[in-house]
């Protein structure tokens, strides 16, 4: 989706101020990259949002490396801000930035944004399941007639990301999953082939579960259209608990 940074995304655009603040603290507690891009598109700057104040109005970010360009940054009437987590365009423009510290160190403050813009790639993007949403994954392994039981962690129209708690899955990249059935809940039981696309490990806390990240060989209309309600009716109870 290559769009100019100055076109008009009013019409994607979020203006519900508790949804803007949601999303601005996914990209804190994720350290997602951000690009800042001032002086009319001329500089660029590469930081992380810290925190933000809906009280005081106020979006904090991390300093810069390069001296003068955060002076320029200063001076600039117009700062547009870029992330990408997931393959999820996330943009927004503010106006005047000023200089604060955070935790007794130097850091950039903004006005909190009026609007908010969220470009998906249907093809990228995966939407993190709450853990009341994950969704059980079986299927039967072709090399050993072994049934296998995981939960979707992440799914997008693209594929799904599954975990298990083990050390260890006898699965590899490039591996074909045949007939997983990825229960949906009210809206079906989804039945496809998997391309392994990784295959890996990850902690929380104390406990280890292997990954396996996933691409769909095909997914066809109806199957498209299942998923993308499964999708939008997470995303719709995940904002109504903003309030």
């Amino acid at each position: 989706m290559a769009l100019n940074y100055e076109e008009n995304l009013d019409s994607f655009a979020v203006t519900f101020r508790r949804e803007i603040v949601f999303y601005l603290r996914q990209l804190i507690n994720d350290s997602e990259r951000v690009n800042v891009m001032f002086n009319e598109g001329r500089d660029t700057l590469l930081t992380v949002l810290i925190d933000v104040n809906e009280e005081n109005d106020t979006l904090i970010f991390d300093w810069g490396g390069s001296e003068s360009a955060n002076r320029r940054l200063l001076i600039s009437p117009r700062t547009i801000f870029v992330a990408n987590p997931q393959g999820v365009r996330n943009q927004f423009v503010t106006t005047r930035v000023w200089e604060t510290s955070y935790r007794k160190r130097p850091a950039f403050a903004t006005h909190i944004p009026a609007k908010y813009v969220r470009l998906q790639r249907r093809e990228f993007f995966r939407l993190m399941l709450p853990m009341t949403r994950r969704c059980p994954c079986t299927f039967t392994s072709a090399e050993t007639g072994k049934p296998w039981e995981m939960l979707a962690v992440d799914i997008g129209l693209g594929g799904v990301g599954l975990e298990a708690q083990t050390t260890s899955l006898p699965f590899e990249t490039g591996q074909i999953l045949p007939r997983v059935q990825i229960d949906l809940g009210k809206f079906g039981k989804l039945l496809v082939d998997l391309e392994i696309r990784y295959a890996g490990a990850v902690a929380r806390g104390t406990k280890q579960f292997s990954r396996l990240g996933c691409h769909f060989v095909r997914l066809n209309h109806a199957q498209e259209n299942e998923v993308q309600r499964f999708l939008t009716q997470v995303q719709r109870e995940e904002r109504a608990k903003l309030g």
